[in-house]
C-alpha cells in the first residue's frame, strides 16, 4: 500500500461525509456534488483499475478493414485487446508498474487526452460496459467509506501476481489485517 494513502483518503471521507457518529452531516444524500468531492478516492478508484482491471483481455470483430501501424487488419477478423497491457504502456503512463493515484491530478490537457484514450477497464466507445458509470461511483464511494470506517494493513510486502484471463484476481488473494477503525 502507498504510504500515507489510506490516511489521506480517511481525512477526505471525514471531510466530505461528515464524523462516523452521525454528526456535522454524516446522513446526507449521497449525489453528484458529494461524489465530486471524493477526488482522492475517484483517483485511487482510477490508479487501481488502471493497474488492475477486473478483464484482461476482450475480444471484437473488426467491422471493416482497419489500418494500423503499417498493417492491415481485415474485416471479420477476431480481434484481443487488453485493459492489462493498455494500463502498463510506458508510451500512455510515466512509470507505468508504479502505483500512484496522484499521477491523475493536476493534468494538462494532453495529458489528460492520453489519459482518457490509455484507461480502459470498462472498454470504450460503443461497446464499453454499460454500468461504467454506475461502478466507477460505487467503487469510488466504497474506497471512501472502507478508508473512513477500517483500519487495514497488509500482511506481507509481497504483491500477489494477477492471474485470469475474463476475469482478474490476485493469485492467493491480498492478506490484510482488518479492524474496524479506532475512535478519535
Amino acid at each position: 500500500m502507498t504510504p500515507g494513502l489510506w490516511h489521506r483518503l480517511r481525512v477526505e471521507a471525514d471531510t466530505v461525509f461528515g464524523s462516523r457518529d452521525g454528526s456535522n452531516g454524516a446522513n446526507q444524500p449521497i449525489d453528484d456534488g458529494l461524489i465530486s468531492r471524493l477526488e482522492l478516492a475517484d483517483r485511487t478508484m482510477r490508479e487501481t483499475l488502471r493497474l488492475h482491471p477486473a478483464g484482461v483481455v476482450s475480444p471484437r470483430e473488426s467491422a471493416v478493414d482497419v489500418h494500423v501501424g503499417g498493417y492491415v487488419i481485415p474485416k471479420g477478423t477476431l480481434i484481443m485487446w487488453s485493459a492489462h497491457l493498455a494500463g502498463r504502456n510506458s508510451v500512455a503512463w510515466a512509470d507505468p508498474l508504479r502505483y500512484n493515484p496522484d499521477r491523475f491530478a493536476n493534468l494538462t490537457n494532453e495529458q489528460k487526452s492520453v489519459a482518457d484514450q490509455a484507461w480502459v477497464p470498462f472498454g470504450r466507445g460503443a461497446r464499453n460496459c454499460i454500468g461504467f458509470m454506475l461502478a466507477q461511483m460505487e467503487l469510488t464511494i466504497m474506497i471512501a467509506r472502507l478508508a473512513q470506517r477500517l483500519d487495514i494493513a497488509p500482511i506481507t510486502d509481497v504483491v500477489p501476481q494477477p492471474v485470469g484471463l475474463v476475469v482478474n484476481r490476485p493469485l492467493g488473494g491480498t492478506p490484510m489485517r482488518v479492524n474496524v477503525r479506532a475512535s478519535t
